[in-house]
Parts: C-alpha cells; structure tokens; sequence
C-alpha cells in the first residue's frame, strides 16, 4: 500500500517511478476533477507548501480494483476531495498573507498630507513643533513617525520655521532634489524649471545628484537638473506671499498684480492689459489691507477698479 501523498508528490515533480506513474495516472482517470485542482495548484501554489499536505492515505489495491469495475466507497470519495480543497485553500491563505507581509513590509514610510486649497496663504503645525507657512495651491506631504523621522515631500512653494532637533534632521524633498537643516528658517519655491531656496536664518544645505550647497543668512541656492549653484538675491520680494511685505520698485503692473495674488485672498484681475507692462509703480507696504494698495494703482496708473465677491477688477 502506498500513500498518495508520496505517489502524487512525485508524480507532478516529474520523480515517480514507472509503477507510480502508472499509478497515478490510474487515479487521475478515477477522480479526474480533484487531479485537475491538484495539478492546477502544483504549477501555481508553493510546492514546497503543497508537498507538506497531508491527503487521505490511498490504497493502491483499491484503486486498481476501482479499475477493474468494482465500486469504491462514495464517502471515501469525498473525504480525499474535501480535505484536498481545504488544504490546499489553507495553503493559498498561507501564501496570500506571506505575500501581504512582503508588500507592507517594502512599501516604505507612510505620509500624511498638508494641502492649502485657498487663494492666500496658511499657517500650519507639524507635530514637532515646526511651522510652516503654505503658499496658495500647494501641497506638504511629511512621515507619520514624524518625531523619529522628520522628511517631508514638497510641491508648490512655502516658508518653514524648524523647531531644532540635532538628532532628526529636517529633511524636505522636491522633484530637484533635498533641502536638510536642523533649525533654521527657510523659504523653498518649487517651480517647473527648479528649486529655489533662500535662507532667512540658520544654515541650510541644498543638494541633488549633480551637486550641493551651503547656505547662512541671505544666501539663496536654486537646484534642477544640471545640479545645485548659489545664486544671488532673485527677488526682493521673494518672500512677499507669505509676510505681506511688498517693496515695489520700478515694478510692472503685471508683476504688482502677480504678487498680490499670492499673498491675499481676493484676487485681482488686470482687464487693462495694454498698461500691464507700460505701467510701473514704485512704493512700499507692510501688511497693508488690498484696498489700500488698490488705491495706490488707481491713483498711480489711471485704472478703475471694480470690486466683486472675493475678486477685484482694474479696467
């Protein structure tokens, strides 16, 4: 009497000997429905796993009397069948929660996300304490174990305030590359052509494959493809958006109304486009109500303007 188990095992591992595949193939013609599950299961399942199940012990007389057209106990039918589908359903779970342990386990950090859906801008905390200043249409993603990892992922432009922590680094990654500091503050402006990165206080590094800056005090760095080169001061008002300090000189209306738009949250539109560029305003505002400086154009470039909900127009 031989066990099935031995004899199926190495008949679909190719290692049966002539009598056992003789045999084999004689139960294969009696119980054709659970040979097709097996042999289904054996090319996809682990057969490392497979060959540890244990099948109802199989009594080769039987079977060959099976073939000689005597009757074979319906019930024992059954029970090779049924424990056959439940095991080899155990051996499928098996290998699904294997696989589920592999994917969690190489899925890396999970984030949570800060979005700034509004037209001006949004203060924010993080959970250590650091804050950040969101720019309109902009998004901060940052680890959920952010007290042990502080890395962040950036799109859009916004200003950080770092609570210091020398053992977590502050780690901030956009399409270009990472900025890393340990306290300091800092605008980054993430753009289609670059990063650009300016230093209100503290030391920040910038840095990408290509390249890598230092930065103190007023210095500015831009990353993009080519690498990482510091630059001088690209605007004076490059942090406008979010202080509400404007310094106009020599200024189009174009780019009055341009920096307007990042920092409050009604939005001016120019109908007049023929003074756009002609136009130029020179001036200075400190967190001035919009109206204020509204009136300052009309004044200074003979436009009207027309108020509406949440939206100013200069004819």
């Amino acid at each position: 009497m031989k066990d099935i188990n031995d004899i199926l095992a190495k008949h679909f591992s190719g290692e049966a000997n002539a009598e056992e595949t003789q045999l084999a193939e004689e139960w294969k013609l009696q119980y054709a429905e659970e040979y097709a599950v097996m042999a289904e299961a054996w090319q996809t399942a682990d057969k490392n796993l497979l060959e540890g199940l244990e099948f109802k012990t199989f009594d080769s007389k039987a079977a060959w009397t099976k073939v000689d057209g005597q009757l074979v106990d319906e019930k024992e039918i059954k029970v090779i069948k049924m424990t056959f589908y439940k095991r080899v359903a155990a051996a499928c779970a098996i290998l699904l929660v294997g696989f589920a342990g592999f994917w969690l386990l190489n899925q890396g950090p999970t984030f949570n996300t800060l979005a700034n859906e509004d037209n001006a801008p949004k203060e924010m905390s993080l959970p250590d304490g650091s804050t950040v200043w969101l720019a309109a249409n902009s998004t901060l993603d940052y680890q959920e174990d952010f007290e042990n990892e502080r890395n962040l992922k950036l799109k859009g432009e916004a200003f950080f305030e770092v609570a210091r922590d020398e053992a977590h680094p502050f780690i901030i990654t956009t399409e270009f590359g990472e900025i890393e500091v340990l306290g300091t503050a800092f605008n980054v402006n993430v753009t289609e052509k670059g990063t650009e990165v300016g230093v209100d206080h503290g030391r920040v590094a910038v840095r990408n494959e290509n390249g890598e800056e230092e930065l103190t005090v007023g210095e500015f760095a831009v990353a993009n493809t080519e690498g990482v080169s510091e630059i001088a001061n690209p605007d004076v008002n490059y942090n406008s958006w979010k202080t509400g300090i404007f310094n106009f000189e020599n200024m189009s209306l174009n780019n009055v109304v341009a920096l307007l738009n990042k920092h409050y949250a009604t939005k001016v539109e120019l109908v007049s486009s023929d003074k756009g560029e002609s136009e130029v305003l020179n001036g200075t505002f400190a967190e001035a109500p919009i109206e204020e400086i509204i009136d300052f154009i009309e004044l200074t470039c003979g436009v009207k303007a027309e108020y509406g909900d949440d939206l100013i127009r200069l004819k």
